[in-house]
Parts: C-alpha cells; structure tokens; sequence
C-alpha cells in the first residue's frame, strides 16, 4: 500500500508539473514584462524576435506633457497622440516592430496601460521600450534647464538617439506623434539601402520646390536638385554612421564626432537664430549637405502639400502619401478636414476590429461630410487610395463589434 501510494503521489506531481508547463506556454504569447536593471521600462512581449534582428524595424518617438490652461500639465493629448501614430505604424507594419518610447515618468504608466490593451495578434509582433526624457543624463548640469525648455516640452531630446539607442540598435526611424503611417512603414525602413556610404540620415523637404538663396545662408542645405530645407517629423537614421561620420563645425579646423560636444558647438553658436532642434539640424546639415539622403516628400505629406498648386509633393501625387504629418495642428480645428478627419478616424479605432469598416468607411464618409469642397479633398486620393491598398494587408483577425 506504501508503494502505490508513493507512486499516486509522484503521478500527481508529475500531472501538475505537466499541467503547469501548458500553462505558462498558453500565458507567454501575451505576457509583457517590466525590465529596470539598466534604469530603463521595457515591455519585452515575448512572441517577438531579437530586437537585434536584421528582419525587425526600429521606431523611435519622444513625447512630454504639455502645460494647460490652468497651469496644469496635460498629458492625455500627448499620450492619445502618440499612442494614435504608434498604432498606424504597428497595425500596417509587416515585420517585427521595436518601439522605443521616450517619455516623463508620469506618462510611463499610460503608455504601457494603452500598450497592453492591444490585441495578442499585434502584441505579439510589437516590443516596446519605455525610456525616461533624461536631459541630466546627457548634459552638463548648466545647460539643462535651457535645453528642456527650448520651443517646446522635451522637443530636442530627440537629438540623443544616436548615443542612447547605441547598443540597442544600429538605425531607426523617429517620428513626431502628430503622424499617421499609411503605408507599412516597412517601406519607410527600406531606404537605409537607398543611402550611399556617406549618408547618415534620410529626411524629407518642407517643400516641393528648390529654394532661392545663397550659399552664405546657413538655413539652407545645398541639394543636386536645388537649396532645400528639412522637417525633422520624419527621420531614417543610421546611427553607426551618424556617431563615425566626420561632422565640419563652423570656425573648427578639425571635424568633430556627433554627440553632445557636437551638439553644444553648433547650439551655442547658432542658439540666437536657431529657435528649435529643427532649425538647429538644418543648420547642421547645411555645413554637411554631403551626409544627408534627401527622403520623398511622400513619407512627410504636410498640410503645406495639400493647400494649393504652389506647392505640391510630386512625389506624393505619383505614388501616394506614406505618412501624413499634421504639422501646426491640423489634426485639430478646422483648417484641413482631410487631415483632421484622418487622425480622428485613426484614433478612434481599436485594434482589433475591421479595418475596412472603422477606418477606411469612416474616413470616406467624413471626407464627404466635411471635406468634399476644400482643395485638399478634392485631391484625398493621395491618402484615399494609399490606403485603402495598406488596409488590404492587415493580415490580423479581426473581433466583432457594435456600431
């Protein structure tokens, strides 16, 4: 009787053992866990490859309260802006997706609320990275304050990608939060084999046309086409070639390395003029135009391209738009419904229901409730068409709901 008692008991840990093991498989798919050690958040969802493989892409975004009315500060648009940009790009991406979310430590239990929200189809195909918007872990002490409040809450953090994202990634696309992704933005991550050797980033134009200046004027870059200038919303970086490069600094007999030294050269002499990180980089650039691919205006389609014939992306009315940046808030208001219609479609959808039902229905329909006469509507096949081709891709099953 002792024997086959001890032989019932060790089936029955044997059976629990086995039953454990089923379980915590079933679990991990959807299980995103909290990693500190290195004084950074990471939602690490464990379905997704390495994010040191080749196959993934990396997307990067910076994103700060902002200070409301009554003194307050306001973090809900942030975040819903964010979050509505992050959503387009991994609902339409057709590889691994890494984010890498750079944020205030009040907002980093939002982010990851709304994260896990996400249905297991695109969780398990999204890693997430949190990272707190550190300026004291970058500068010097003295400078701090200054950098934190130039133009806009946290705006310029951006500018340190390319040290701090140094051992987790080799390049990543950076994106402002007011964009909307139409394209997989797969496409995007392919023109890091359109650079030469040289190249170090791939950033589009402000405008469609060649500018009219002289060489002696440092907000323009010297282009093949023509003088140019850069909107930073949308950027492709080589982050190995950024740090190597050899960068010219004004009035410097030998060329620096990018980084903060780098930085701070070019911010001190240019600071007066230079009234934010946009500005800082044209300038940057305009010393060392042989550094820089000269992205499709496609991929940062601005309210400028759809508001008259002066200034068109031929790129775009070619091809169609790949990202949609909502530039001076044409998101909101009442200047360009296309574009305000196409957010509000975008954030009100959850991932997960139907694509063609929730965002490509819906946004016709206010297309031809608000937008039908306007300049840029009458022109919405750049964004219509687009994507309508990338909606027919989603490949994740979609749940039922209610109107």
């Amino acid at each position: 009787m002792a024997a086959l008692y001890i032989r019932w008991h060790i089936v029955a840990l044997i059976s629990g053992l086995v039953l454990f093991t089923i379980g915590v498989l079933y679990i991990l798919p959807n299980y995103a866990s909290i990693d500190t050690a290195s004084g950074t958040n990471v939602i690490n969802h464990l379905t997704g490859r390495q994010s040191n493989n080749n196959d993934e892409i990396h997307l990067a975004t910076v994103s700060c309260g902002q200070p409301g009315f009554s003194g307050n500060m306001d973090y809900e648009k942030p975040l819903t802006l964010s979050m509505t940009m992050m959503k387009s790009a991994a609902l339409l991406a057709m590889k691994v997706l890494n984010l890498h979310i750079f944020t205030e430590e009040e907002m980093k239990p939002m982010f990851q609320e709304q994260i896990e929200s996400w249905p297991s189809s695109v969780r398990s195909r999204t890693n997430v990275h949190l990272y707190a918007t550190n300026y004291s872990d970058q500068l010097p002490k003295e400078m701090v304050d200054e950098w934190k409040k130039w133009y806009k809450p946290c705006g310029s953090f951006r500018l340190f990608l390319p040290m701090i994202l140094a051992t987790k990634t080799d390049a990543a696309i950076y994106s402002d939060s007011d964009v909307i992704f139409i394209k997989p933005i797969d496409e995007l991550w392919q023109y890091l084999k359109h650079m030469n050797e040289q190249q170090v980033a791939g950033i589009a134009p402000t405008t469609g046309h060649a500018l009219s200046g002289g060489e002696d004027n440092v907000n323009l870059i010297p282009h093949p086409s023509g003088n140019i200038q850069i909107n930073s919303g949308v950027m492709v970086m080589n982050f190995t070639r950024m740090r190597n490069a050899n960068w010219i600094i004004p009035e410097v007999s030998l060329p620096g390395k990018y980084g903060v030294e780098l930085l701070l050269a070019y911010y001190k002499k240019f600071k007066d003029t230079a009234e934010h990180d946009q500005k800082l980089l044209n300038i940057m650039y305009h010393y060392n135009p042989e550094l820089l691919y000269k992205l499709p205006c496609s991929w940062n389609f601005k309210n400028n391209f759809c508001t008259s014939d002066g200034n068109k992306c031929d790129d775009a009315e070619q091809n169609g738009a790949g990202a949609v940046h909502g530039i001076s808030g044409t998101f909101f208001g009442n200047s360009n419904p296309t574009f305000k219609g196409l957010y509000e479609t975008f954030a009100k959808y959850k991932l997960g229901d139907d694509v063609n039902k929730r965002i490509y229905k819906r946004y016709m329909a206010y297309l031809g409730a608000y937008a039908s006469q306007t300049y840029c509507g009458k022109k919405s096949r750049i964004i219509v068409n687009t994507l309508k081709k990338s909606l027919s891709k989603v490949s994740f099953q979609h749940e039922k709901s209610e109107e």
